[in-house]
């Protein structure tokens, strides 16, 4: 960290990034209900790519010899982190509420720190199990709706469950780099992967799904251009930006904000709060603080982004 480039605006970005990414479940939900989830994943990234790669490479160049070094690699994590992360997130906004979907998703950062450790061959440090409870007690409550009946007998919201799949996706894409990516650093892997996944899930939803080069309605396409231009491209530089700017530990933080803002867009468009989502949301942020507050900066789970 060079304290001397943080500057007040480093902090906006920061916070309008986990805005940005709490906006995507509201987004989200609203195109599913007229595009296929498919469709939208790949329109998403298809547009993201074609602005962020020429972007990056004005920027600081494209490491073209990194990134043949760390094909296979990077295409798993477009696979799993970009394909298999969108299409379930999408199927489960479709069942579930942008605050349930945006609260099971702050699980992330121990889900990271957990894999990371057995992914190394770590120990796993008791506060980390710890706070993997936590925040797993916090992801029952939430797609429980605080009923000990409905996860005794598992009646579960399969959106709920789908977007817990969608975290688990996420969580393997961001630990693949500590043991398989070698010397690449985050924002081209960052743009490797968007631009593989963006045309993987392209011709994924081309060949099973039927509205792929269908017209959707303006406000739809609004939609996925916000998710793809401020979701993606200005959220991922910004926060890429942030972490060479405050360090990785005073980033992660801001992670935290993404349930909040989506509460609070929630309250703004009128929807009730449920009180198992406050009870949730206390027991996965703390769950996370528990897991992570220990570590140094440097060893903390951070994201490389959130789609």
């Amino acid at each position: 960290m060079t304290a001397d480039r943080t500057t007040p605006f480093t902090w906006i970005k920061l916070g309008l990034t986990a805005f940005f990414w709490a906006l995507m479940f509201y987004l989200g939900q609203y195109a599913v209900g007229v595009m296929s989830p498919e469709s939208i994943g790949g329109w998403r990234f298809l547009i993201a790519a074609l602005v962020l790669v020429p972007l990056v490479a004005l920027r600081e160049g494209l490491d073209w010899p990194g990134l043949r070094r760390n094909a296979w690699p990077l295409l798993v994590m477009a696979v799993v982190g970009i394909g298999g992360f969108n299409v379930f997130l999408f199927h489960g906004l479709r069942l579930t509420s942008p605050v349930n979907g945006a609260l099971i998703m702050a699980l992330c950062p121990t889900l990271i720190t957990v894999f990371g450790a057995l992914l190394m061959r770590e120990r796993i440090a008791g506060r980390q199990l710890a706070g993997l409870a936590l925040g797993l007690g916090g992801v029952a409550v939430v797609v429980s709706h605080g009923s000990l009946q409905a996860l005794l007998s598992l009646s579960l919201q399969r959106g709920d469950l789908f977007v817990l799949l969608a975290a688990t996706c996420w969580a393997i894409y961001s630990t693949i780099p500590k043991r398989f990516i070698n010397g690449l650093p985050p924002l081209q892997i960052t743009v490797g992967t968007i631009a593989l996944g963006g045309v993987l899930i392209s011709a994924f939803a081309h060949t099973t799904q039927p509205d792929f080069f269908t017209v959707p309605p303006v406000g739809v396409i609004a939609a996925v251009l916000a998710m793809s231009l401020l979701g993606s491209v200005l959220a991922y530089l910004w926060w890429n930006d942030g972490i060479r700017q405050v360090g990785a530990g005073r980033a992660a933080l801001f992670m935290n904000l993404v349930p909040i803002f989506a509460m609070l867009i929630g309250v703004g468009l009128g929807r009730p709060l449920l009180p198992s989502q406050l009870v949730g949301m206390v027991l996965v942020l703390g769950g996370v603080w528990f897991a992570t507050a220990p570590s140094a900066p440097k060893q903390m789970a951070v994201p490389l982004a959130r789609p």
